[in-house]
């Protein structure tokens, strides 16, 4: 029996990891999978509760999915973390991989608590109001929090190293495959040795249902992997050192799971040969092997698979000397994890946003021109909050146009999508990112609607323009305009482009195919952005435009 639940928890990892695996891989144009893309980013608990609360609303789509969860962990207890997880399975994976062990339990750090403390913070940020302002969805509160979870949150922090890191790589091992089967396939070794072109025939097979893709590239991809790849290197200190230690996620089923009416009991056939100390993955064991810590057990049951005396064994009831359910927090440390969320709110905000207000006390970020955000994005405020950096939107979008803030937000929008236009252009027939947000951060929206969603607007320098500077015809950017928002005016003999500001959305496309090195004489700055406008305001400013009314700066009558 014991050997049976090992073996059935680790069949239960590795379907968990290949459906996470699945779900990434079709995480891509045209999005058919009947299955939600996002599907463990919805399941995920902490996500769900940072994010409603630092909302003040229930984002359902995430809610139902991370139910099932909660659900599980108070019947069963924490088996989230030591049967489904990826990321720890990614962990355990690369302890094997790399021989890494750990050290002896009782030379390991004893950190345990310091996950609950990190829990405490990360909830602390989404109370404690970060912004006030007019919501531009009734739904929406006008206070809203400033989660912190996307840094720490296991699910997004693995979705996120795939998307950034793990993407480019497959791409550029793809690229190099491509080459290589070229090279052999025109080669004269293949005619002289057909062997070799049946050796290669299932990579020829695998690159011909995959292709050729132009490759994708992300900013902070390499911080990403240098924090993916430490997580992997605390195990050096001990087993599972982040879930052990620093996982919030684990700290919010550990609490759970103590209601569950699942546990282990160790018969007096225990002889203490420490053999289920020594395997336990997270310390949950203490010395005495009769007693272990409901919070910390992931109930992978390894114990009961190498006792030899067969003394552990499950039970139920929550009566039992053997479990014990007390986290042991210091009042002390509380007091400085609170601390510590008062200070993850409050520091972001220090001189790194700059905002003004506008007539009707709406509060604008303008903390650079170029912060460019997708459309369906919730306003600024509300969409800082709502994200949690999982990459779902940059790994699906067509054009490899969304990418991580830098500098452009801010710190607190630090690692948030938007759109560079240089690198490719939002285009008109995709609404992909809308349809894979697990927070709703970026709000589902139809091809329809992309004509008065407003993200930016696109303003042309006529001192580096071609037609403008040197009198030379250039129709570029009005013919790949989706939106016909740049005309051509004659100025002086000379038919030159023109930007009708109230029509664009700013797109970027005009920007993508401009011909002007390095910089497009036409760029997409954020000064057009209306996503503090409901859609129903937004699409009467371009009905206004298409009916002539709306002249170039005017403002919007009724509005």
């Amino acid at each position: 029996m014991s050997k049976r639940l090992r073996l059935l928890r680790r069949v239960s990892q590795a379907l968990f990891s290949a459906g996470f695996l699945v779900l990434f891989a079709v995480a891509a144009y045209p999005l058919l999978s009947p299955v939600p893309v996002d599907l463990f980013l919805r399941a995920d608990p902490l996500l769900a509760l940072s994010t409603m609360i630092s909302l003040r609303q229930l984002v359902f789509p995430a809610l139902w999915y991370a139910l099932t969860v909660v659900v599980l962990t108070i019947l069963l207890g924490r088996v989230f973390c030591g049967w489904i997880c990826p990321m720890g399975t990614a962990i355990d994976a690369c302890e094997r991989l790399f021989g890494i062990r750990g050290r002896r339990p009782s030379a390991a750090p004893r950190l345990s608590s310091l996950k609950f403390y990190i829990l405490l913070a990360i909830l602390i940020t989404a109370a404690l109001p970060s912004a006030h302002r007019k919501a531009a969805e009734p739904s929406i509160s006008g206070s809203v929090g400033l989660s912190a979870v996307y840094l720490l949150d296991p699910v997004a922090l693995l979705t996120r190293t795939l998307t950034l890191t793990g993407l480019p790589a497959a791409h550029w091992a793809i690229g190099m495959g491509g080459d290589v089967l070229n090279g052999w396939n025109g080669s004269d070794a293949v005619q002289d040795h057909p062997w070799i072109a049946v050796l290669l025939s299932p990579l020829q097979m695998a690159y011909g249902l995959v292709g050729r893709p132009e490759g994708a590239y992300f900013r902070l991809s390499a911080i990403t992997f240098l924090v993916f790849a430490g997580i992997i290197a605390l195990s050096r200190y001990a087993r599972r050192f982040w879930c052990r230690n620093l996982c919030p996620l684990g700290a919010l089923l550990g609490w759970l799971g103590r209601l569950s009416p699942i546990r282990l009991r160790v018969s007096e056939e225990c002889t203490r040969c420490m053999r289920c100390v020594n395997e336990c993955k997270v310390g949950a064991i203490s010395d005495d092997p009769h007693h272990y810590s409901g919070p910390e057990c992931i109930e992978c049951y390894s114990c009961i698979a190498v006792c030899p005396e067969n003394a552990i064994s499950l039970a139920r009831g929550h009566r039992g000397e053997e479990r014990e359910d007390d986290l042991r927090l210091g009042r002390r440390r509380v007091l400085a994890a609170m601390g510590a969320g008062v200070a993850a709110v409050a520091l972001p905000k220090v001189g790194l946003g700059v905002r003004r207000t506008d007539a009707g006390g709406q509060v604008l970020k303008l903390s650079s021109m170029r912060l460019i955000r997708p459309p369906g994005a919730l306003a600024e405020d509300e969409f800082v909050t709502a994200c949690v950096r999982c990459g779902e939107c940059m790994k699906v979008c067509m054009t490899n146009t969304l990418q991580p803030a830098v500098g452009e937000g801010g710190l607190e929008a630090l690692g948030t999508p938007i759109i560079v236009p240089r690198v490719g252009p939002c285009t008109q027939p995709c609404d992909l990112c809308g349809r894979v947000c697990p927070t709703r951060a970026i709000q589902p929206f139809s091809i329809e609607e992309k004509d008065y969603l407003y993200v930016g607007t696109a303003s042309l320098d006529r001192s580096t323009c071609i037609a403008w500077a040197q009198d030379k015809e250039c129709l570029i950017c009005d013919e790949a305009c989706s939106y016909d928002a740049i005309s051509q005016d004659v100025v002086d003999g000379v038919s030159r482009p023109v930007v009708h500001e109230p029509i664009c959305t700013g797109c970027g496309i005009c920007e993508w195919v401009c011909p002007v090195e390095p910089r497009g004489a036409i760029r997409v700055n954020s000064s057009g952005d209306k996503r503090h406008l409901t859609r129903n305001e937004q699409r009467a400013i371009r009905e206004l435009a298409d009916e002539g009314t709306l002249e170039q700066g005017s403002p919007y009558p009724g509005l």
